[in-house]
């Protein structure tokens, strides 16, 4: 008998789901997860766990890469994402000791590009049975960052957008108050001299930090690439820089201006192409 059907003999098997969902939560084990993922992008893993002296340890965490980009969570050099989502399920594996028990188990992960997750635990004889490849899979579409091509498109013009950095970084920001013009005229205003400078630029786009989101400001697509199709995607705020320092540069500017604009935190990015 697998272990579900063990557990909910005498319970509506909907009932036991929903009881594995709360559990799930009140041990955080959904966020662990979601940290191990990273902020965005397509995701489909499989993570193996078991109970080793009082304490539960990830045995492995298998994943392939996508077709249209993303698959395994990022890198966890330092291993902090991993201890977290042990300490959850070691948290987990307490709280079910005087329901139902479990010595090993497997929660697939899979996230699709929009950010929706869904997460399957599985445990003991349930979980040794769970392979990856049965997974369903969560795209197309992929994650305009995750895009195969744009991995490309950043080496390519990695010097380049070194320049803009530093340049962007190096820009003294003496002026007392800015503003853009028709998203294609940048003025810097001085008031104690009563002066102005007039630059061209092109609003690029606006990043919302309280909502991880990032959204193209131009008329239609810069680039035919994935990327830079309008619209808005998950991100963080130094993809959209990343992002926005390869459109200055494919643009021919000159250093990037990323200006917050609202209480909120929002952040303005505009190419500005002299000065």
């Amino acid at each position: 008998m697998s272990w579900f059907a063990a557990q909910s003999e005498g319970m509506d098997p909907q009932e036991l789901s929903r009881a594995l969902g709360r559990y799930l939560r009140a041990a955080r084990v959904d966020r662990a997860l979601d940290g191990l993922a990273g902020p965005f992008g397509c995701r489909r893993f499989l993570v193996r766990f078991a109970l080793r002296s009082g304490k539960v340890r990830l045995e492995s965490v298998e994943a392939v890469p996508l077709g249209w980009g993303g698959g395994p969570p990022p890198a966890d050099p330092r291993g902090d994402r991993r201890a977290e989502l042990e300490r959850c399920l070691t948290m987990l594996q307490r709280n079910m000791s005087t329901g139902p028990r479990w010595d090993r188990g497997a929660i697939a992960y899979l996230r699709d590009a929009q950010g929706r997750t869904e997460i399957i635990p599985t445990f003991d004889e349930d979980a040794d049975l769970v392979v990856l490849d049965d997974l369903s899979a969560p795209g197309p579409p992929g994650h305009p960052l995750e895009d195969p091509g744009y991995g490309e498109l950043l080496a390519l013009h990695e010097a380049k957008m070194g320049e803009l950095h530093l340049r962007s970084r190096q820009v003294a920001e003496d002026w007392d108050w800015w503003e853009v013009r028709d998203d294609r005229l940048l003025v810097l205003h001085y008031d104690e001299a009563q002066t102005e400078r007039r630059l061209r630029c092109l609003t690029l786009a606006t990043f919302e930090p309280a909502k991880g989101r990032f959204t193209w400001r131009t008329d239609g697509a810069l680039f035919p690439e994935l990327p830079f199709q309008p619209g808005s995607f998950a991100a963080t705020l130094d993809a959209a820089v990343e992002l926005c320092l390869l459109t200055t540069a494919r643009i021919g500017g000159r250093w990037l201006l990323v200006q917050e604009v609202e209480d909120g935190g929002a952040q303005l990015l505009v190419g500005v192409l002299e000065g």
